[in-house]
């Protein structure tokens, strides 16, 4: 599973306003005025109204405004990050040169490559446009141009960088690696969604910056926005597909020659294959992964995805779509084999702790001022996230149940002071997931309600108290209902 290390989120940031976030710079060989007049046409800057959750208290919301930027790319579609538009309530756009707004709506969002297609509802705002053409990769030192509009301002920005290097990096909208584009340009807020321009063609869209480096900006490459509008030509989104595997290189000479591969400079171990995923229907632990696709594997995790530029070789994986096959070259006891996969799950369909899916409100049960949520990644600060980052959901388990907080009362005192995250059973009863944990508490006729963590550290509520004072509890902290909507 995907880890996000919280260093790496506080140390990137995202470039819209409504994110806190930093905007991107750059612009490159010359092309003609009327070029960049069609370029400059094709640019809108959008503002949002959102509705963010708030994970500390589940049962409110934070309303904030903000801009970001984005541009024409087929015909009557506007092209942004994902972080610009994700849980807006309301928003409207504006065409370079003018002053009037329109009001817009999402089409389909990408969260795990931070894209968005959104589009106006009055059809005139795309009159006398053109879509912008998507390029390829961008070598080295290129020099590119950024359009958007950074810092708020009302008129078009356009900037100079180079770019710097290309390598995969966590996206922080979705904590995805995936390849990426690093320019040296100065970054600002809003200039997110923004394209970089080379030769009158889109490169990237500026993504996120990174606040402790020196003009260090992101961008995301055409082969990732592509992949992301191949995958919506059926009209439903369905994201990168999941292999399964868990690896380790083999950089160390004494490994290369217990796996039959002294002298060699390629292959990287398989530690473990994913319960129910494709990679568990054909490799085994202990196959070595030596080729994706025809592409070599080498002994650092890396693959060469241009003459001398390596990067991940997650790359090679995150170039398929959802139900591709995948052709893989392995050493199993000695022996070259060649197999195929067919990739037809995704990561979070394998992995008991989840990300909270945006646009949905979070899940939450409070029960006599205890607040109960699932295990998502946004609520796993408890210091079990290492042990449960490496399981896997099965029959018995989908997903955790967390104590998210205690809220002092009456019912509650005393109980503050003891360390139960994660909650193994209810009473005795272990449950699946967090529906059945709630059905558990709601269907009790017990006198006491004992919650236990998997130590037998126990907290402990008198059910009957609980049904009559519950209410007190929820009217003195302004809770409007005692559980979320969905459940």
């Amino acid at each position: 599973m995907k880890k996000i290390l919280i260093s790496t989120l506080l140390a990137t940031i995202l470039l819209a306003t409504n994110q806190g976030a930093y905007a991107q710079a750059v612009l490159p060989k010359k092309i003609t005025e009327t070029k960049k007049a069609q370029v400059k046409d094709s640019i809108v800057k959008i503002f949002t109204i959102t509705s963010q959750p708030d994970f500390n208290s589940p049962w409110s919301s934070n309303i904030s405004g903000g801009t970001g930027s984005g541009f024409i790319i087929d015909e009557d579609k506007i092209l942004t990050n994902a972080h610009v538009v994700t849980n807006a309530t309301y928003i409207e756009v504006l065409k370079n040169g003018e002053i009037k707004r329109y009001e817009a709506e999402v089409l389909s969002i990408d969260h795990e490559a931070d894209l968005a297609l959104i589009t106006v509802k009055n059809k005139k705002f795309f009159k006398n446009t053109k879509s912008l053409e998507l390029g390829e990769l961008p070598s080295l030192q290129d020099k590119i141009q950024v359009y958007g509009f950074p810092m708020g301002g009302e008129t078009l920005s356009v900037t100079e960088g180079v770019v710097s290097r290309v390598e995969n990096r966590n996206y922080v909208h979705s904590g995805k690696s995936l390849l990426a584009i690093q320019v040296d340009a100065s970054i600002n807020p809003g200039n997110s969604g923004g394209p970089a321009i080379l030769n009158g063609k889109v490169v990237g869209l500026v993504m996120q910056g990174m606040p402790n480096g020196e003009n260090l900006g992101y961008m995301i490459p055409t082969s990732i926005i592509k992949h992301y509008l191949k995958d919506m030509k059926d009209g439903k989104y369905d994201g990168f597909p999941f292999l399964g595997i868990m690896v380790q290189g083999l950089e160390s000479p004494v490994m290369k020659d217990k796996y039959g591969l002294k002298g060699k400079n390629y292959g990287i171990l398989i530690n473990k294959t994913i319960p129910n995923s494709p990679a568990s229907r054909v490799l085994k632990t202990g196959d070595i992964l030596t080729a994706i696709d025809g592409q070599r594997v080498y002994s650092n995790l890396k693959v060469e995805f241009r003459k001398k530029e390596f990067t991940d070789f997650k790359y090679a994986l995150n170039k398929h779509q959802l139900k591709d096959k995948i052709n893989l070259t392995i050493l199993r006891d000695n022996q070259e084999k060649n197999v195929s996969i067919v990739l037809d799950r995704k990561n979070d369909e394998l992995t008991l702790i989840k990300r909270q899916k945006h646009e949905t409100k979070p899940s939450y049960f409070i029960y006599g001022g205890l607040v109960f949520v699932p295990g998502i990644e946004e609520h796993m600060y408890c210091s079990s996230y290492a042990k449960y980052d490496s399981i896997y959901p099965d029959r018995k388990r989908r997903e955790l149940v967390l104590l998210k907080k205690v809220l002092p009362s009456s019912l509650t005192k005393g109980l503050d002071k003891y360390g139960i995250d994660i909650v193994d059973s209810v009473n005795g009863k272990k449950f699946k997931d967090f529906k059945e944990f709630v059905t558990i508490l709601k269907n009790s006729k017990e006198k006491f309600t004992v919650f236990e963590d998997e130590n037998h550290v126990q907290m402990i509520l008198n059910h009957d108290d609980v049904l009559k004072r519950q209410k007190d509890v929820l009217k003195k902290y302004n809770i409007k209902s005692y559980k979320s909507d969905n459940l």
